[in-house]
This record gives structure tokens, C-alpha cells and sequence, in this order.
């Protein structure tokens, strides 16, 4: 059985987005929730089943945090951060609140992200999932949005590159919001020369759901041109347009590209009990989408 890293601090439970009787969907709970699960099932904890590894995050720093996002984005954090207290929120957008702990949760959730790919390069874990929030797909360079203050897996992209030397990158984001941050920092293949990145977002059609971005026709620019793959649902689809998607587009594409590793932008909110999206996927969707890429995974490494 392959050993499995779980990437989780407290941290990322203390990043407070509740204010009064406002109930953000984004929550502390969505954490908490899932570490107690994993508990439950051996997965977490000291009695955790030993294929299941606990990773302690690093904390990102801010030249790290610089290889994607502006100077000026890091000031404005700072300043939200010390505009908020234990009792009142500021926010970066309408949707992006920040409270006193958000900044150290933010840098230990892209953080994780480097931990993560450590423990992969260095064998302790043949593949890892990151718990973490804030989230980042939604960030881009200038401007963080969308529940997500940096850009975590743009970030793990960047690491990858500069420190592990990996020349073939593959990312799929099967949020049921588009990943229009990171196609944006990657539009036209900025930050990755000498590299090849494979960008595909699955999302719900852009034209009745935020972020309103990311068509078909978006492709992206420059030596990105045609590596940036959108692939829009319809409200109520359900898990067989999701599993012929992957048989028909992402696992051919990704298996003709050929890439060294495989990251995901994870997001579950396309699952038909959540309370915003609109897809309707069930726990199948999930399984198939990690069952089958990890298949392809197989067949690179022979």
C-alpha cells in the first residue's frame, strides 16, 4: 500500500471568516470537520494507520510568496490584517474577509504546499493532500478574491520549478468555481520558462456562476497557448458528465502530455449536498477522478 502524506496545522482552523450572524461557506469548520473524520477512520492522529503520514507545514516566506504575487498584495494583507481584530473582520473583497490569523494561516497554507512536494521528492510519501485554507485559486498576481488571499498551488508550481528542477507539470482544478487565478499568473507561460505546465480547470459554466471567467475559447498566450484547458458544466449535470470528461478529454490530454507530477486544485464544492454549487456530483466523482489519473500516474513512472 502506498504511504499517503496529510499536510494539517491548527493554523488553518484559527483563519476566522464568521462575523456576528453571518455565516461564511468558507469556515473553520470545513477543516475541523474533515480532521475529525480522518480520526475516526485511522487516517489522522496517533492512532493513525501507519500508510498515513501527518506533514507539518513550513511557513512560507515572503520571497517565496514574491515569485507569484505583487508587493503591493502583500502590504495589502497586512494592512486588512492589522485593520481586523478578535472581533471585527476586514476585508480584501466582498468575499474575502481577514482576522487576525489569517496571514500566518496563509503562508503555512502555501507552506504546506512545499512540504508536501518535499515529503513526495524525498520518499516518505508517495502522494500527499494538503488540508488547508485560506484557499488560493481564485488569487492572482494583484488581487486576492474569491475566499483566497494567495495562490497556493501557483505557488507549488513555482517551487516545483525552482527547487526540485521539474520541467513537465500537470494541474487539474475540479472546483465547481473556475481556478481563473492561476490561469491568469500562467496565461501566457510567465514564470515557467524552461518549463511546460499543463493548466485544466472543470468547472460550472462561467456564464451563470462566479468568478464569470474562463470559457472554453480561453486557452491561454504565448508558449501557453493551447496548455490552458476549460472544460464548462451545465447546473445539475451529475457524475456521468464528469466521468465522460475524464475519458473522453482529461486523462488523453494528460496522458499525451507526459508530465514528471500530477497536482490538483481539490475543491469539493461541486458535490450535490453543497449548499452554492450547482453540479451535483456525488463521492463517485471524486474516487474516479483520483482513481483514474492515479492509473495514468502508474503508467508514466514505467
Amino acid at each position: 500500500m502506498k504511504k499517503v502524506g496529510i499536510v494539517y496545522d491548527d493554523i488553518y482552523s484559527k483563519h476566522e471568516t464568521q462575523s456576528g450572524f453571518y455565516s461564511h461557506p468558507e469556515c473553520k469548520e470545513r477543516v475541523l470537520v474533515t480532521i475529525d473524520k480522518l480520526t475516526q477512520h485511522n487516517l489522522f492522529g496517533k492512532n493513525a494507520d501507519e500508510h498515513f503520514i501527518h506533514i507539518n507545514p513550513v511557513e512560507a516566506d515572503y520571497n517565496q510568496i514574491k515569485w507569484v504575487h505583487s508587493e503591493e498584495l502583500i502590504k495589502d494583507v497586512e494592512k486588512a490584517l492589522h485593520n481586523s481584530s478578535d472581533h471585527y473582520l476586514s476585508y480584501m473583497d466582498g468575499d474575502t474577509p481577514v482576522s487576525p490569523y489569517t496571514l500566518s494561516a496563509a503562508l503555512k497554507a502555501a507552506g504546506g504546499n512545499f512540504s508536501a512536494i518535499d515529503a513526495v521528492f524525498s520518499g516518505v510519501v508517495d502522494r500527499a493532500f494538503v488540508l488547508c485554507r485560506p484557499p488560493g485559486h481564485h488569487a492572482n498576481r494583484g488581487r486576492s478574491r474569491g475566499f483566497c488571499i494567495f495562490n497556493n498551488i501557483a505557488l507549488a508550481i513555482h517551487y516545483l520549478i525552482r527547487t526540485k528542477n521539474v520541467k513537465r507539470i500537470a494541474v487539474y482544478d475540479f472546483d465547481v468555481h473556475a481556478g481563473n487565478g492561476t490561469e491568469d499568473i500562467f496565461w501566457n507561460g510567465t514564470g515557467v520558462e524552461g518549463s511546460e505546465l499543463l493548466f485544466i480547470s472543470s468547472h460550472q459554466d462561467p456564464r451563470t456562476f462566479y468568478p464569470g471567467e474562463c470559457f472554453i475559447d480561453d486557452i491561454g498566450d504565448g508558449k501557453q497557448k493551447g496548455k490552458i484547458i476549460n472544460i464548462t458544466f451545465a447546473a445539475g449535470c451529475g457524475d456521468k458528465s464528469e466521468n465522460l470528461v475524464l475519458d473522453k478529454i482529461i486523462v488523453p490530454i494528460i496522458r499525451e502530455f507526459k508530465p514528471e507530477i500530477i497536482l490538483f486544485s481539490a475543491g469539493f464544492d461541486a458535490h450535490k449536498d453543497d449548499p452554492i454549487g450547482g453540479l451535483a456530483f456525488t463521492e463517485k466523482t471524486y474516487y474516479n477522478i483520483i482513481k483514474k489519473i492515479e492509473l495514468i500516474s502508474g503508467i508514466l513512472q514505467r
